[in-house]
């Protein structure tokens, strides 16, 4: 992992491991899950791309495979197409 800024949330590194944690190792994550799940159980002020790239390094560290499911403009898998 790269050297974490000063002005980190280190109660977000601290979630965002615990919740990778509990995840199962042959499902990819949801990073719109992950992100949400967060949010839920932590009150941060980083923003949605901090938490992402926290949440993508963490991930590799533990070779957890992720969904990048977190952008708004991308539909979801069981959408139709337009």
């Amino acid at each position: 992992m790269r050297s974490l800024p000063r002005n980190i949330d280190v109660d977000a590194v601290l979630e965002i491991g615990a919740y990778l944690d509990d995840q199962a190792h042959n499902v990819p994550v949801s990073m719109h899950r992950a992100i949400a799940a967060v949010r839920r159980r932590l009150k941060t002020d980083l923003s949605d791309h901090d938490l992402e790239e926290l949440i993508v390094e963490s991930a590799s560290t533990r070779r957890l495979s992720l969904l990048l499911d977190s952008r708004d403009d991308v539909p979801p898998p069981d959408a139709e197409p337009r």
